[in-house]
């Protein structure tokens, strides 16, 4: 039975219950204390338990992230009333096959749940950046912005209808207007005056991290989607502070990853797979 976590105190404490009748159990859980407080502030935190398995349930728009705690027998439940279920963020160096026996989503896989999407995750040093050559002369016709919390509709709808809505977790209003007022959310303007490219560069210490780099139509075709992640990436270097930056990237999107590459970016040996439950 789905019961709604109504608290953090609540939720550590069904995990922490589970986990002593249960052990030794699996995991893909590993929530931080503000994440939690946020998911259950949002309404959006929910847990199922059956033989072995406890299951969260963590209610976004379009599908449900699926997160577990479960033993090597766990009866798995059918997730028949879950909006289209989906396992995200499985990270992992090294050997993909023992990667996912280890953490228990091969399991989940023999359930019904089928391979979606691979993320391979780029890194640049700061002493390997390479701008490309006419960056300031991009910049100089489309300089790099500050966006604002007006600017979220817009930036909303550019997000909605470019990135994929399984494997991108997007920031609401009130989370927007936050990240702008740290200055973490960047852009360029058409001419009209909205915000026509974006892409979030967040500094954390010693390594900075991009993510939702859009581009609308109307720049698309003039390398602003380069310029941009170039322009983020030196923010991030220089006045982030940062010592490299990360970014995940589709390993089908072969055009990008060549683009990436010339500005001095490389892998770095982390994989992050997703899952979707299918039709059964």
């Amino acid at each position: 039975m789905m019961e709604k976590m109504t608290s953090a105190e609540l939720f550590g404490g069904r995990v922490r219950e589970f986990k002593k009748k249960n052990r030794p159990v699996v995991t893909n859980c590993f929530f931080v204390p503000s994440e939690v407080e946020d998911m259950v502030r949002q309404e959006k935190l929910y847990v199922e338990e059956t033989e072995g398995a406890l299951c969260i349930q963590v209610r976004e728009t379009y599908y449900s992230r699926l997160y577990y705690y479960m033993r090597a027998d766990a009866e798995l439940p059918a997730l028949s009333d879950w909006k289209q279920p989906v396992i995200l963020d499985t990270v992992f160096r090294g050997d993909e096959t023992a990667a996912l026996e280890k953490c228990g989503v091969s399991r989940w896989c023999a359930h019904g749940f089928a391979p979606y999407k691979r993320y391979r995750r780029m890194e640049c040093a700061k002493e390997d950046f390479c701008p490309p050559a006419d960056q300031t002369e991009k910049l100089a016709a489309y300089p790099i912005v500050p966006l604002a919390p007006e600017d979220y509709p817009a930036v909303a709808a550019l997000w909605e209808s470019s990135l994929d809505i399984y494997s991108t977790l997007l920031p609401g209003a009130a989370e927007f207007a936050g990240y702008c007022e740290k200055k973490q959310v960047i852009g360029m303007r058409l001419p009209d005056g909205t915000a026509g490219a974006v892409i979030m560069a967040l500094p954390k210490g010693k390594t900075g991290f991009m993510q939702h780099l859009v581009v609308s139509s109307g720049f698309r075709g003039l390398g602003m989607g380069r310029t941009l992640f170039c322009g983020a990436t030196e923010y991030l270097l220089t006045e982030g502070g940062a010592s490299k930056v990360n970014f995940w990237v589709d390993e089908e999107n072969k055009h990008a990853i060549a683009i990436y590459q010339k500005m001095g970016y490389i892998y770095d040996g982390i994989i992050s797979r997703q899952f979707l439950l299918r039709e059964k």
